[in-house]
């Protein structure tokens, strides 16, 4: 998708759901350094009132820009900022992931130029596990 055919006010949504696996979180973990027990410790999480071990934040956005990117919404997009990101609810292994963002603006710049939208992560009940804007 290219820049010219992205259209303010618009939802786009992915096409397919990113299943979290236990093995992802170990690697994503691990390999960044948040090798905390709340990620890697499911006894832990559960003493702290949760279910199941917890995926770190930054993977779950990440996963919104894979799905978004294979949606071909971020194909070739650079990651500049972003703000207001909140985290609703906590993601687990075998959660199932979709994302979509709403375009808030565009400006036209030299190599296409920035776009701010609005995104939301939602979990495979439809809850609202992250959302945040790029600006």
């Amino acid at each position: 998708m290219y820049f010219e055919d992205i259209e303010i006010g618009k939802v786009y949504k992915s096409e397919v759901t990113k299943p979290i696996t236990g093995t992802e979180i170990d690697l994503v973990a691990q390999m960044s350094g948040m090798d905390l027990p709340g990620f890697l410790n499911a006894e832990f999480a559960k003493s702290k009132g949760f279910r199941d071990r917890v995926t770190p934040g930054v993977y779950v956005i990440g996963s919104m820009m894979g799905l978004m990117a294979k949606h071909g919404f971020l194909a070739d997009a650079i990651w500049v900022s972003a703000t207001d990101i909140s985290f609703k609810a906590p993601v687990f292994p075998g959660d199932r992931l979709s994302a979509e963002v709403e375009v808030l603006g565009k400006k036209e710049g030299k190599r296409g130029g920035p776009i701010t939208y609005k995104w939301r992560i939602q979990n495979q009940e439809g809850r609202l596990v992250a959302e945040g804007v790029n600006t």
